[in-house]
């Protein structure tokens, strides 16, 4: 069984004109980010047919359907509702995640997306939220996931390497003082974390992170494959998640239109993981992880 922890959905009319729609919703980090004026993007897209198709040529089983960082809440709330239809489509395909923006409104944004079916949180990008473990409106989210048993996905940017357009910092030390202050809050971190596995050789801070887990999203564009055996190394396989990042094109200099099954191919023949391996990363660990 495959499930991808990591894929994203949008509304259709964002679909039909992605910058005149952000800039209308006042979405100018997603505009510039996803839909840039200036160079060609990485980002694909889909409807729900294109999708499970795109799923069913992978053997991808379910797929969980992220929100976005958004920076307004009404923003926040009109993915959602979109993405509620295609749920409702394929419920035996799909799992939401809510995008949810921190403020005052933050437990009423919660119970809303509970009403529509969604299982989770995130994607979200403190540092384009602006929050922080000490902001209150993210404690009270925090609290409320952590009794529900619902994990919160966060975006989180590596702390080194290459620069690129429209990165924002996400500090890492931020994520140990969430982890600190709920230690039941089920915490995925995308895209490897940004680094954090490496501190987890510290002993005191591996107890502080043992509900903090990792994605591999989009990890084709920023490392080699043989990332997967060192991340085991690292943190063992148990806390590693496979997401994809679908739609977007994660092999931008070959891939025309976006797709899973490459990825997926390339974790079973060139990520050094054993079989066991490979099926705790594919669904076991996430299944676990929701229930």
């Amino acid at each position: 069984m495959i499930i991808d922890c990591h894929t994203h959905a949008y509304p259709a009319e964002l679909v039909a004109a992605p910058r005149k729609w952000a800039l209308a919703h006042c979405e100018m980090h997603w505009a510039d980010l996803v839909a840039p004026k200036d160079r060609p993007g990485i980002q694909g897209w889909s409807d729900l047919d294109t999708m499970l198709a795109a799923m069913d040529a992978a053997a991808v089983d379910q797929a969980v359907l992220l929100g976005w960082y958004w920076e307004n809440e009404s923003t926040c709330r009109q993915q959602n509702a979109a993405v509620a239809q295609w749920l409702a489509a394929a419920p035996e395909r799909l799992i939401g995640f809510a995008a949810i923006y921190p403020n005052a409104n933050v437990i009423d944004q919660l119970e809303n997306a509970q009403a529509l079916g969604f299982r989770g949180v995130g994607e979200l990008h403190m540092g384009v939220q602006d929050f922080s473990a000490a902001s209150p409106h993210w404690q009270a989210m925090a609290e409320w996931c952590s009794a529900q048993a619902w994990p919160i996905n966060c975006h989180a940017t590596e702390t080194a390497g290459h620069e690129h357009p429209g990165a924002i910092p996400t500090p890492l030390q931020e994520f140990v003082r969430m982890a600190e202050a709920a230690p039941e809050l089920k915490l995925i971190l995308a895209h490897w974390g940004g680094g954090l596995p490496f501190f987890e050789q510290n002993p005191k801070l591996r107890k502080t992170l043992r509900n903090v887990y990792y994605d591999c999203a989009a990890s084709p564009l920023l490392y080699e494959m043989r990332v997967f055996k060192q991340m085991v190394d690292l943190v063992g396989i148990d806390k590693l998640l496979f997401g994809s990042d679908y739609p977007l094109r994660i092999y931008p200099r070959s891939q025309k239109t976006p797709e899973m099954a490459r990825y997926i191919e390339s974790i079973r023949t060139e990520s050094g993981l054993t079989q066991e391996e490979q099926n705790k990363l594919m669904s076991g660990n996430f299944a676990r992880l929701l229930s």
